[in-house]
């Protein structure tokens, strides 16, 4: 073999094992779910992110992620929904994480709030269409994004920062007043 032959197939097959790692690490970069089996604490920050974009952060009032809404929605996983509700839920979030990886190429997490917000418009679309085709059923299994959206509004609304930045408080036993006057803009009392 000639020096310069040598030369040229050595070039070439360094080439190559430099580029096949390189693909790999591109081919790394695309986000593929790993679908759930069970709920646990790794996918509190999916389940604070989905809280923030039900309820966000706005001027007058913390957001869902402030009261930890992810913990919240655990907890109430483990506890309190019958085995039934809970594969729904699993389900529900396994499709969630593959519709955004599908739409965004990222993780839930990591899209855009406007993006996060589409999806979410999609999946009430996607659910009151659900509630819709099973009116008249006598026992209709819960839709996932109701599910996400039902343990949202009751850990925000239930927490100290629902209740006292998010609403009116008025602690309870006060005094009865049949008529209290209502001015517009006035927050809902909490009580």
């Amino acid at each position: 073999m000639k020096r310069k032959t040598f030369i040229h197939r050595l070039t070439l097959g360094t080439g190559g094992l430099l580029a096949v790692p390189s693909l790999s690490l591109m081919q790394g970069c695309e986000y593929r779910p790993t679908p759930r089996t069970t709920l646990s604490e790794a996918d509190i920050p999916l389940l604070d992110e989905i809280g923030e974009a039900i309820i966000p952060t706005t001027a007058d009032s913390p957001g869902a992620k402030a009261v930890n809404i992810g913990a919240y929605m655990l907890l109430m996983y483990q506890d309190c929904m019958p085995a039934e509700e809970q594969g729904i839920f699993l389900e529900g979030l396994n499709d969630l994480d593959a519709r955004a990886a599908k739409t965004f190429s990222s993780a839930f997490e990591s899209a855009k709030a406007e993006d996060k917000l589409a999806l979410l418009q999609t999946l009430q679309v996607e659910a009151e269409a659900y509630y819709e085709e099973r009116e008249g059923q006598e026992k209709i299994p819960p839709h996932y994004f109701q599910q996400l959206k039902s343990l949202t509004l009751s850990g925000y609304f239930t927490s100290e920062i629902g209740m006292t930045q998010a609403r009116e408080y008025l602690p309870l036993p006060g005094k009865f007043e049949a008529c209290i006057q209502y001015e517009k803009g006035t927050k809902v009392w909490a009580t």
